[in-house]
């Protein structure tokens, strides 16, 4: 953890701090309008806040990750690729923050006009016909989410002090913002997904407007696959989450077929890598999947509840996989690099599944098994590091057999076969 500078006086800070944007040099502002309903985003989690349901704070938020997303991950420049400290000196000096030297100001505000009155509605009532999946929730969870349509003007204030070299950067994060970002919770299932135009009041730079191509993230190390245009952005959605939803858990892709109601067993080895771990099985649910000691839908995102349905009649008590560090501590969660929703080619909608830079460093991400906020394994790599073992093992997975070396190309190249 980065520790204060003990030298640095209080008082000061925060008079430099105040004075964020002493002198606004030019700007610009967009309209905003919600195409998926929005999730959370309130001061409390899950809650959405009517009156005021996108904060300034979150889309700046936003916008600094993809600009730290898009530094780190230059494609021919390689900015920032092996430098954090510069990264981070960069980083301060156009979004502000508090550095060995003290406190900078930041050179971008961000804010936020609300254009419609906040329209609430249930998730499990009105928004029913919406994909379950982007949301999974306890049985009785019934939470209020912000109906898509709402709308928002967005303004940016650029200091004067800004370069225009920093003024581009804000833009091009603006860009992917609006491609593959959101506001809310949640956005990474297409939850508070936006579309951007032209806000009327200072003229938008046409190169904000422009979706990012795949090519473009392709070039900073990224994956993005697109599906066949749809009739509205709800319908590309749908098709998005349902992609994932299938590839995990359905039955003939993520599962057998099973009897009736009941799904078959997982064709994915976690489950089975549990009950040999822990020496426990329901006698019909010995373990018998030939890959052992690998949990691959870690590069999905982490922690995951394992929940066995027969535990009390042998199989074990729930289980969650989460992240742990070389130090064999267990981490809260890590994020996924995956990002399902639609996309604007800039005539129609698109489902869309959005790799982002860097994911193949989650492929092998160190994982642990907890029981009742226990570690009770130690940390190592979810997936084989070397190639060939990977192969390998991905050869006898039937999800991913024939598809890729790993979860994530896997899911991919499934998207993409039905996309087409």
């Amino acid at each position: 953890m980065r520790q204060p500078n003990s030298a640095m006086r209080v008082d000061a800070a925060r008079r430099a701090w105040d004075g964020a944007l002493q002198a606004t040099g030019d700007g610009l502002t967009v309209q905003c309008e919600l195409i998926t309903p929005m999730y959370g985003g309130g001061v409390t989690p899950g809650k959405v806040d009517s009156a005021l349901p996108v904060r300034p704070t979150a889309l700046r938020g936003q916008l600094r990750f993809w600009w730290r997303l898009l530094q780190r991950t230059g494609g021919e420049k390689e900015l920032f690729q092996h430098d954090a400290r510069a990264l981070f000196s960069a980083e301060t000096a156009l979004w502000g923050g508090i550095s060995s030297n003290g406190p900078q100001a930041s050179k971008v505000a961000v804010r936020v006009r609300q254009v419609d009155p906040a329209e609430l509605v249930t998730w499990k009532g009105k928004l029913s016909k919406f994909p379950a999946y982007a949301l999974m929730l306890e049985s009785d969870e019934d939470p209020h989410l912000l109906k898509g349509g709402y709308t928002f003007q967005l303004t940016l204030d650029f200091s004067s002090s800004m370069q225009s070299g920093q003024r581009d950067q804000v833009i091009e994060a603006l860009r992917w913002w609006a491609s593959f970002g959101g506001v809310g919770a949640r956005t990474r299932r297409g939850l508070g997904a936006v579309r951007m135009s032209d806000g009327g009041e200072v003229r938008t730079p046409v190169s904000a407007e422009e979706p990012v191509s795949a090519e473009e993230v392709e070039k900073h190390g990224g994956w993005l696959a697109v599906g066949q245009p749809v009739k509205d952005p709800i319908a590309a959605w749908y098709k998005a989450v349902e992609a994932l939803r299938v590839f995990r858990q359905d039955r003939n892709e993520g599962r057998n077929t099973g009897q009736g109601k009941h799904p078959g067993r997982s064709r994915w080895p976690e489950a089975d890598t549990i009950r040999r771990h822990t020496n426990m099985a329901s006698p019909n649910h010995q373990p018998e999947h030939e890959v052992d000691g690998v949990y691959p839908r870690a590069a999905f995102g982490l922690p995951i509840v394992f929940h066995f349905k027969d535990r009390g009649r042998g199989d074990p008590s729930d289980h969650s996989l989460v992240p742990v560090s070389s130090e064999n501590e267990k981490r809260d969660r890590m994020a996924s690099p995956l990002i399902l929703r639609p996309w604007h080619n800039g005539q129609r909608w698109c489902p869309a599944a959005l790799l982002l830079p860097g994911w193949r460093e989650r492929v092998s991400v160190r994982a642990g098994l907890v029981r009742q906020e226990k570690l009770v394994s130690k940390g190592s790599p979810a997936w084989p590091e070397d190639l060939d073992e990977r192969k390998q093992m991905a050869a006898r997975i039937a999800p991913m057999k024939k598809r890729g070396e790993d979860a994530l190309t896997a899911f991919m190249n499934f998207f993409k076969a039905g996309a087409d």
